[in-house]
């Protein structure tokens, strides 16, 4: 009955989608699986962290106690036990590694909006290194949140979705927030 008929894909033909960039193909997949085999977020951006005069985090450990650094990344935890006595600790991530960040008290109160709206947090401190162990005391926070917007060749990825967000009412919008979680404890 069909018999030479062409069918509709054949007459169609194949669709030409334009090809991700870089930062396309990080973003796709930090919203379905929260991480990239492609790219780290900062890495988009290191070019404009070195003017700002940041040090990478692989780099800590090979400076002098006491050195006054500027760190930026991905903050992957926020800690503020019970019993530190209001000391918040902060672990950011960039492209080369972690960095453990110890905020006190009157600082984390100062900078208080800032720590907590930050996906992407630059901190300026005093590098505090003992042993196998290092930490940035902080002086400054700046929400660094704005740079997180990677090149995607003028195409709008608006509305990158996350797979267990589509169905949700306003789930899934692209909000660095969401692309990029923290995982915040008491």
């Amino acid at each position: 009955m069909f018999v030479g008929t062409p069918s509709q894909s054949e007459e169609e033909g194949l669709t030409e989608l334009p090809v991700m960039t870089a930062g396309e193909h990080m973003i796709q997949d930090y919203a379905s699986t929260s991480l990239s085999l492609k790219a780290h977020p900062v890495s988009f951006f290191r070019t404009r962290l070195e003017q700002l005069q940041v040090t990478p985090a692989s780099e800590l450990s090979k400076m002098k106690n006491g050195q006054f650094v500027k760190v930026c990344g991905l903050i992957t935890v926020r800690q503020r036990p019970s019993t530190a006595s209001g000391v918040l600790f902060i672990t950011i991530e960039d492209e080369t590694g972690f960095a453990n960040l110890v905020v006190w008290f009157t600082i984390f109160e100062k900078y208080r909006k800032v720590i907590l709206q930050s996906r992407l947090l630059m901190v300026a401190g005093k590098l505090q290194i003992e042993g196998e162990v290092i930490h940035v005391v902080v002086n400054a926070c700046f929400n660094m949140n704005e740079l997180m917007v990677p090149d995607t060749g003028g195409r709008n990825i608006g509305s990158v979705r996350k797979p267990m967000d589509i169905g949700k009412k306003n789930g899934g919008e692209t909000v660095q927030g969401e692309l990029f979680p923290s995982r915040d404890f008491k």
